[in-house]
């Protein structure tokens, strides 16, 4: 555990930003992992377009430019036009593995990447060691900051949200 970047009062534990310590065999693995997934949703079209943040070839220039293009014509009109954002606190220690492996099944994921992800979720722990006293945590959802598939499965976990039905004009 490492105190946050900016923070001088290190008393709250939500100040902390763990360290997900993973081998090299490991990391290649997600690696790879992580890539034929991400290969088998752009061969599919499996994610929604409006998908921008951790995405191949887009940026967030991409999105503003996305955004401006579809509120400037109501705009002019004279219509109301609301935008609204969301910050997700704490999003990758949340992202919910069920949600995950479910767009995997929903986007017909071939079955050994499926079942990979599955194990690679699948009985997780979380050890802290301070002044030589260790405490061991059962870890059942998120995914490690930094790691190789965190974006893609945190991405996997947000586009269903994108492709909810809207009765009015809207984009996500």
């Amino acid at each position: 555990m490492i105190v946050k970047p900016g923070i001088e009062e290190a008393s709250d534990p939500s100040m902390y930003r763990p360290i997900s310590l993973l081998n090299t065999e490991g990391k290649i693995l997600e690696k790879l992992l992580i890539k034929r997934i991400m290969h088998h949703f752009y061969k599919t079209d499996a994610l929604n377009k409006n998908q921008f943040r951790f995405t191949h070839q887009k940026s967030t220039v991409d999105a503003v430019m996305e955004v401006r293009q579809f509120i400037e014509p109501p705009l002019e009109r004279g219509v109301m036009t609301i935008k609204a954002s969301l910050d997700i606190q704490g999003a990758f220690g949340s992202a919910l593995w069920q949600t995950i492996l479910k767009g995997l099944r929903e986007a017909e994921c071939p079955r050994n990447l499926y079942y990979l992800t599955q194990d690679y979720l699948k009985e997780r722990k979380s050890t802290t060691t301070i002044n030589n006293m260790s405490m061991k945590k059962k870890i059942t959802k998120g995914c490690p900051q930094g790691s190789c598939c965190g974006s893609g499965l945190w991405n996997i976990q947000l586009d269903p949200f994108l492709k909810l039905p809207y009765t009015k004009p809207t984009i996500c």
